[in-house]
C-alpha cells in the first residue's frame, strides 16, 4: 500500500475496530518521578521526544522507556509502536504478555514493522496526523539518511498539530541537532531485589541531555512500576541489587 490516503484511511480504520479512546486534552504529562517531575515541570504531549541507548546493549532498557513515557502521554489511548526489522532482531519482537506486565493493554498497542527507515518514517507521520492516538513510539535502527532534519522536523510539526507525543527512539547514540523538545540518554541498572530474592522491577539510568522548555539536564536512577504506570526513584535504595545481565557469570 504506496499511497500515503490509502495507508492513513486503513490506519484509521483499524483504530475504529481496537475502539480507542482519545487521550486527557491536557497539554502536558509527568513521568510519575517526583524528584525529576519538580524540575521537569511537566512534558509537551503535543512535541517530539527523543530517546537513545546509551549502547546497543541499552536497547531494549531504551524502548522500555520509550513505552513508559508513551503509557504516560496516551493515558486511555492507543498507542502505536512502529520499528524496523533489525530493531526486533536485536532488541525482540512485543509480546502480548510482556505488554501486560510492562503495565500495558495489548489490545490497546498497535505494533507496525516497516521494510526500512523510509516507510517506518511515513508510517510515523500518518500515525501521528490521525488524531486516533495517545502516541506513537518510533524506533529506528543506527543513523539511517531518511532520518534528517527535515524527516524529524515533520514528525515534531505532525505531532503539534495533531496532539499525539512522538516518541523516537534511536539504537545509539547521536550528535545530531534536531527540533525535539527532549533527548534522553538511557542505560541498564541493577534493579532492587524483590521478597525471596526474585527478581526486581526493571531499573533505568535515565539522563536528560537536552529540554528545550523547562529543566536543566540531569540524571536519576528509575525503576518502572507496571502496577501505578509511572516511574519511581532507585538513587537512594539500599540493600542487595539484582545484577546486571552483563555482570553475571557466563554459567
Amino acid at each position: 500500500m504506496h499511497d500515503p490516503a490509502l495507508r492513513l484511511e486503513a490506519l484509521r480504520r483499524r483504530l475504529a475496530r481496537m475502539d480507542g479512546q482519545a487521550p486527557s486534552d491536557a497539554s502536558r504529562f509527568d513521568l510519575g518521578h517526583p524528584q525529576a517531575d519538580a524540575g521537569l515541570g511537566g512534558l509537551n504531549r503535543r512535541a517530539l521526544h527523543e530517546v537513545q541507548a546509551g549502547s546497543g546493549a541499552d536497547l531494549a532498557s531504551a524502548d522500555g522507556f520509550a513505552l513508559g513515557l508513551a503509557a504516560r502521554a496516551a493515558g486511555a489511548g492507543v498507542i502505536a509502536w512502529i520499528v524496523q526489522p533489525m530493531t526486533t532482531a536485536e532488541a525482540g519482537l512485543p509480546y502480548g504478555a510482556g505488554l501486560a506486565d510492562w503495565g500495558l493493554d495489548p489490545e490497546r498497542v498497535l505494533f507496525v514493522r516497516t521494510r526500512d527507515a523510509t516507510r517506518l518514517l511515513a508510517a510515523a507521520e500518518d500515525a501521528l496526523r490521525s488524531g486516533a492516538l495517545g502516541a506513537v513510539v518510533i524506533s529506528v535502527w543506527a543513523e539511517p539518511k531518511a532520518l534528517n532534519l527535515t524527516a524529524t522536523r515533520r514528525l515534531a510539526l505532525a505531532a503539534r498539530e495533531h496532539g499525539a507525543a512522538a516518541i523516537l527512539v534511536r539504537s545509539r547514540l547521536s550528535a545530531q541537532a534536531g527540533p525535539a523538545e527532549t533527548r534522553w540518554t538511557i542505560t541498564a541498572a541493577p534493579s532492587r531485589a524483590l521478597e525471596d530474592g526474585a527478581p526486581g522491577r526493571p531499573a533505568l539510568t535515565v539522563r536528560l541531555d537536552k529540554n528545550r522548555t523547562g529543566a536543566k539536564p540531569g540524571q536519576w536512577v528509575m525503576e518502572w512500576r507496571s502496577d501505578e504506570r509511572r516511574f519511581a526513584d532507585l538513587a537512594s535504595v539500599f540493600g542487595d541489587l539484582v545484577p546486571l545481565v552483563a555482570q553475571r557469570p557466563a554459567a
